[in-house]
This record gives C-alpha cells, sequence and structure tokens, in this order.
C-alpha cells in the first residue's frame, strides 16, 4: 500500500475527499489529514508519504508553496491538488510544479479515478528503479546542496556540470529524471520559495529581495513572481499581512 496525506482547512472537504478518492481501492492507505500545510509539514517530513492531496488557497501558506517546501526538501511524492472553481487559473500553475493533477470541486469520481490512476502509475515506476539509484545519487545529491546554498548567484547548467566534472546533457537528464523537472525549473523554485519568505518575513524593498535571489532585474523578477503565485511581489505581502490580520 502506498501512503497518502490530505489537507484542506475545511474539514467538510476532506470528508469528501476521502469518500470520493477512491484511495483504498487504487492501493492508498490513508495515514493523515491536515487542515493547514504548517500541521501537515512535520508528518510529511517524518512519514514521508508517497501522495499529498492538497487544496490550493490555505491560511498561512498555499498549496503551491507547500509543494515548494517539500521539493525542497528532495521528497519524491506525487502531488493532487483540489481546488475551487475561482481558484481553476492558479491550480493550473502548479503543473509546473510537477504534480500529477488537479481536481475541481465539487469532486468528480471519475477525475479523481484518472487523479490517482496517473499518481499509482508514476510511483510503481519510481519503485521499479534499481536499488542504487534509490532516488538521487551522491553526484546528484551533493549538485542540490550546492544548489541551496548558491542559488542567489549567477548559475546555469553548463557551469553547474563543469563544477562537478559531469556532461551537461548528462546533468540535465539527472533533474529530468529524479526531480521531473529542469535545472531552470528546479533554480526558479528555489529562488521564489526564497522571495515568499523574505517577503513574509523582512521589510526590505522588493527591488532588495528581488536582487537577495537572484534576479538584477526587478521587473523580470516579478513577471517570474507572478508566474508561479498568481500575484505580484507587492500583492503578496500585502495578502499574507492581510492573513495575519484577520487570524489575529
Amino acid at each position: 500500500m502506498y501512503k497518502a496525506i490530505i489537507i484542506d482547512d475545511e474539514p467538510w472537504t476532506i470528508l469528501d475527499i476521502e469518500q470520493t478518492f477512491a484511495l483504498k481501492e487504487m492501493g492508498f492507505e490513508i495515514i493523515g489529514s491536515f487542515r493547514s500545510p504548517l500541521k501537515a509539514l512535520p508528518a510529511i517530513m517524518s512519514k514521508k508519504p508517497d501522495l499529498i492531496i492538497t487544496d490550493i488557497r490555505m491560511p498561512g501558506m498555499t498549496g503551491l508553496e507547500l509543494i515548494q517546501k517539500v521539493r525542497s526538501q528532495h521528497l519524491n511524492c506525487e502531488f493532487i491538488i483540489v481546488s475551487g472553481y475561482n481558484d481553476f487559473a492558479y491550480a493550473k500553475e502548479a503543473i509546473a510544479y510537477g504534480v500529477t493533477g488537479y481536481c475541481l470541486k465539487p469532486l468528480d469520481p471519475a477525475e479523481t479515478a484518472a487523479c490517482l490512476e496517473r499518481a499509482r502509475t508514476a510511483l510503481n515506476r519510481r519503485s521499479v528503479l534499481p536499488s542504487d539509484s534509490a532516488y538521487i545519487d551522491d553526484t546528484f545529491e551533493r549538485i542540490l546542496n550546492h544548489m541551496n546554498t548558491h542559488f542567489p548567484e549567477k548559475l546555469s547548467l553548463k557551469s553547474l556540470a563543469a563544477a562537478f566534472d559531469l556532461n551537461p546533457n548528462y546533468c540535465c537528464t539527472l533533474f529530468t529524471k529524479y526531480l521531473g523537472k529542469t535545472f531552470s525549473q528546479h533554480l526558479t523554485e528555489l529562488r521564489i520559495t526564497e522571495a515568499q519568505s523574505l517577503l513574509k518575513t523582512t521589510a526590505h524593498s522588493l527591488e532588495k529581495i528581488a536582487q537577495m535571489v537572484g534576479y538584477n532585474d526587478y521587473f523580470y523578477f516579478s513577471k517570474v513572481f507572478k508566474k508561479h503565485c498568481s500575484y505580484s511581489p507587492k500583492e503578496y505581502r500585502r495578502q499574507f499581512y492581510n492573513i495575519k490580520e484577520s487570524d489575529s
């Protein structure tokens, strides 16, 4: 059985997910359900689920931020997004983060079954990889650790491959094979995740934050940020403080 975790801030939606997704029939065991991504993260890190089913808009942390956070810890799990109709365009952004699929509310059994089938297929394919490549070999792990600390700098696939004495094409293949995304996509995720954190926790100007995460051109940074978060950096910071005020 594969392990699954459900995250949604509405308890009735959690029940709907449990009833509509044929998890047990498809070979999944629910090992936890949470109403907050922040509360779910410790369980995700310790229990390492194979599948996470999550809403997009939730107080404190969005579904996309959760995906970024989990990916940054190199946990190789599948994601299914559950979204309200008004979030449809927002949910489509999740494709860039390598999610298995997204399902609109109210949930449709045929749609959820198709998403689960894709998730199970991906997990089955991963389980037959040779044991000596059990997700990340030592070299690629060192590459990822290097990117985690040097992402604000000027990085390219060519320079990264050279630093680890690898062929650039082979290095590119490692990202696709182990992370399901390109080097550029992973670098952008690291930068945007850090930008989100800085927007929430510091009073730095937007231009300063752009530079701190590796973008010398603020307007390009703003364009990339909005593409990934559906909000401009200014709107994102304003929304976060509005959420804090409403929770207090």
